[in-house]
């Protein structure tokens, strides 16, 4: 039984196949993601012009959400598993047609070629799978808008995972967006369940 949940665990950093189906179900249905991603755009401050990047979007949940937000301006998602996109892109179908959504395969660690630049970035429950996390945030830097707004969320999930977890998390994010060159930055403790989340914001320089 724990080789197959361990499995399942695992499939949340790249979906695939079955198991990566089922982690894609949980992702849409479990109560605490939809809060978790409402929550940061929220924090974020998503207005109706802006564009969007969201970092590792799974299913689409958030996507949507930031669309609603950014009603005259550009959403765009990018993700390393396939099998994401393909759901992403069937729960934004309008939003895709109509030109406001745009949803890309690829990873944060080799961003694509970008056509434009971004007022407003966030990663949901993305930031412990990146190996290299300043060096990321430092590519992330160099689409943004300058003063344009990062959001970071993470909500540890691993069984028994307290509060502390969740600011031991914090204190990494902000470290890692100021060895970065972003600045402002500063920590949201988010109260949720089973645990609470920490949201870490920043602001790109110029």
């Amino acid at each position: 039984m724990s080789t197959v949940r361990d499995a399942l665990v695992r499939q949340f950093g790249k979906p695939s196949g079955f198991l990566g189906a089922v982690a894609g179900l949980i992702m849409r249905v479990r109560p605490s993601n939809r809060e978790r991603n409402l929550r940061t755009l929220t924090l974020l401050d998503v207005l109706p012009t802006d564009h969007v990047l969201e970092l590792g979007f799974g299913p689409g949940l958030a996507i949507a959400r930031a669309a609603e937000l950014a009603s005259r301006g550009k959403v765009v998602g990018l993700d390393h598993s396939e099998l994401m996109l393909r759901q992403a892109r069937q729960r934004n179908a309008r939003a895709i047609e109509g030109g406001r959504v745009e949803l890309l395969l690829g990873s944060a660690e080799h961003l694509p070629t970008l056509s434009i630049r971004f007022d407003k970035v966030f990663a949901v429950n993305v930031f412990m799978f990146w190996s290299e996390p300043v060096a990321v945030l430092r590519g992330v830097r160099e689409v943004m808008r300058p003063g344009g707004a990062i959001a970071l969320t993470l909500q540890p999930r691993r069984p028994g995972a307290t509060v502390d977890d969740a600011r031991k998390a914090a204190e990494h994010m902000a470290t890692s967006l100021r060895d970065a060159g972003f600045g402002d930055v500063r920590v949201e403790i988010l109260e949720m369940t089973p645990v609470e989340a920490a949201c870490v914001l920043g602001q790109a320089p110029g």
